[in-house]
C-alpha cells in the first residue's frame, strides 16, 4: 500500500473531478494547483499504482496517447472526432 501524500492527493483530485479522461501533462497542471511541489515522475508513479490498485483505467484511441479516467464511472464509450 503506498503512503498517502498531498502531491498523490492532489493527483487522485484532478482524476476523479475530470468529467473525461485526461493525459498525464493535463493531471501535472491540475495537481500542481493544488500542490506547486508536483512533479511528471510523481504523476507516473501515482498512475502505475491508482491502474493496479483498480481505482483508475487506461483509455486508449487509435493514434493517441493514453489518458485516464476514474474506474468509478458506469460503462461508457469513448470517440474521437476527426472533423
Amino acid at each position: 500500500m503506498e503512503r498517502s501524500t498531498r502531491q498523490r492527493s492532489a493527483i487522485r483530485t484532478v482524476i476523479d473531478t475530470a468529467h473525461r479522461p485526461l493525459s498525464p501533462q493535463e493531471i501535472l497542471v491540475g495537481a500542481r494547483e493544488q500542490v506547486a511541489a508536483v512533479g511528471m515522475a510523481t504523476v507516473y508513479r501515482a498512475l502505475k499504482s491508482f491502474i493496479d490498485e483498480g481505482s483508475i483505467q487506461v483509455v486508449t484511441l487509435p493514434g493517441e496517447n493514453p489518458r485516464y479516467e476514474s474506474s468509478g464511472h458506469a460503462h461508457h464509450h469513448h470517440f474521437q472526432c476527426k472533423a
